[in-house]
């Protein structure tokens, strides 16, 4: 039998129903993981779990809104009460609803993008940090942002909340070496991440624009690494990021 990488791990990914979300659920459902996963809309939970039943995975849903505490608290619940144990944390949930300039940007969706992309890494990682401080090898992983280090024109609050999410990452990485718990990012440059289901989307490097030179992917493309993360030893490496683009940050 193939040795599988996560056997034996329970695996949360928050914003896991659908684009990278799903893929990376999916591939860890694959290598043995027990996941859960969590998102707002339930049918996208119910399309995931689907997925990772018809690979021959272990799935669990539960529909969170984790720019709130309570929310956060609620689904870590549920994970403790559906497999009693987690080892690793994939904080994914995030989106950009603020993109235009400063002058013209909504305020109600400058900050709602800050809230859905830090204040729910924040609100989870507090939540969760019991049952990670009970495992062998508790990890954090979070989904970084090449804007996180050079914002354009229009994405102000996006960059500012990956930034924000860069450096708690790290303080995060510091105050829970104490535990055994390594916490790093992953920056995946920019991805085609939900292609409608029966097309495919291939490859290409950008010619023009912001992104010139660079690889733009479809969400398989990212797995590989996320699953190389995931599997990393507890006393690997913690405070790093790790970025598929081909240019500097």
């Amino acid at each position: 039998m193939t040795n599988r990488l996560l056997e034996g791990r329970v695996a949360l990914i928050t914003g896991g129903g659908r684009g990278l979300g799903r893929a990376i659920s999916l591939a860890y459902a694959k290598e043995g993981a027990k996941v859960a996963i969590s998102s707002r809309t339930q049918s996208e939970i119910d399309r995931t779990l689907s997925m990772i039943a018809d690979a021959g995975g272990t799935g669990f849903g539960f529909s969170a809104d984790l720019t709130t505490e309570q929310g956060a608290k609620n689904l870590i619940s549920a994970v403790d009460s559906q497999f009693g144990q987690l080892d690793l944390v994939f904080l994914n949930a995030g989106g950009n609803a603020a993109k235009e300039s400063i002058e013209n940007v909504d305020t109600a969706n400058w900050i709602h993008t800050v809230e859905i992309n830090l204040y729910t890494a924040f609100y989870v990682a507090k939540a969760v940090l019991p049952l990670l401080k009970q495992s062998a090898n508790g990890q954090i992983l979070t989904m970084g942002s090449g804007m996180g280090r050079r914002p354009d024109q229009t994405s102000s609050a996006y960059s500012a909340a990956k930034a924000g999410l860069w450096s708690f990452t790290q303080s995060m990485a510091i105050e829970f070496a104490q535990y055994g718990i390594t916490v790093n990012e992953m920056i995946p440059g920019p991805v085609k991440a939900n292609v409608p289901e029966g097309e495919t989307f291939e490859p290409y490097i950008v010619k023009e624009g912001d992104w010139e030179n660079e690889w733009f992917k479809g969400a398989e493309d990212v797995v590989p690494m996320a699953v190389f993360l995931a599997s990393q030893h507890k006393h690997g490496p913690s405070g790093q990021s790790f970025a598929l683009n081909r240019r500097l940050l």
